[in-house]
């Protein structure tokens, strides 16, 4: 309900039975709203008083609210709807994504690996919804090659190699000198039996990073792989053959 200070009512949800809805924050109703609602909880009645800074102005809106009116709200919040991310500006997407990352953080070290890679992919989805402008900053950049390379270690712990892939494609179009993404693409190459892919992979990772024992392994069991695949598909056809 909404009156003037005398007591005078100028509007009523409940008297139209019919509750107000609105986006909070977007301008859509005036400010004493946007920032008194923005502290309640669910199912709190509460009191907002305002001057007409926070209300409707010098000019008022006639005839129901004079000019420089102060304003007397009962408000209820009957609930809320999460924003989607069309309602999100960049910096509110870039926020959920940074707490998807934090999440994602926990469950891996849970080894709770579909988890955390819900929490990866839904931070990497937030922040592909940013302008492209705001995308390119560093902070945002930098969170969505870290999303992206923890969805691929999430899919290889699960054994997706076809997602990890992917998801490491995906980083190095934005570093294209990323370890981290040519490591774990050569490893998902590798189980998907694309030895050559894997291979120049791997190569690249241990000419940029010459010190990594794991990435050194990695290449000689994949070279291995590939020479018992070949043995095997000799071996195959050799037999349909002598028949």
């Amino acid at each position: 309900d909404g009156r003037l200070l005398d007591g005078t009512a100028f509007d009523s949800s409940r008297a139209r039975g019919q509750p107000f809805e609105f986006k909070l924050g977007v301008g859509q109703v005036i400010s004493a709203w946007d920032l008194g609602i923005a502290r309640m909880r669910q199912g709190e009645l509460a009191i907002i008083e305002c001057k007409s800074n926070h209300g409707y102005g010098w000019e008022g809106s006639p005839p129901k609210i004079p000019r420089d009116a102060s304003l007397r709200f009962e408000v209820e919040l009957l609930g809320w709807k999460e924003k989607t991310m069309e309602d999100m500006s960049n910096r509110e997407l870039l926020e959920h994504a940074q707490r998807m990352r934090t999440a994602g953080t926990a469950s891996f070290k849970e080894q709770d690996w579909a988890t955390a890679r819900n929490r990866f992919e839904e931070g990497t989805e937030h922040l592909l919804s940013m302008d492209a402008g705001a995308a390119k900053a560093p902070e945002a950049r930098e969170a969505l090659l870290s999303c992206l390379l923890n969805a691929a270690q999430c899919a290889l712990k699960l054994g997706e190699w076809s997602a990890a892939a992917e998801r490491c494609t995906r980083a190095l179009a934005l570093e294209p000198e990323s370890v981290k993404a040519l490591f774990r693409r050569g490893v998902a190459h590798t189980e998907l039996q694309c030895f050559a892919e894997a291979k120049a992979d791997l190569l690249q990772a241990c000419k940029l990073d010459p010190k990594s024992r794991e990435t050194r392994e990695q290449f000689e069991r994949t070279k291995t792989a590939h020479t018992a695949a070949k043995s095997a598909d000799r071996a195959a056809f050799g037999g349909v053959l002598n028949k």
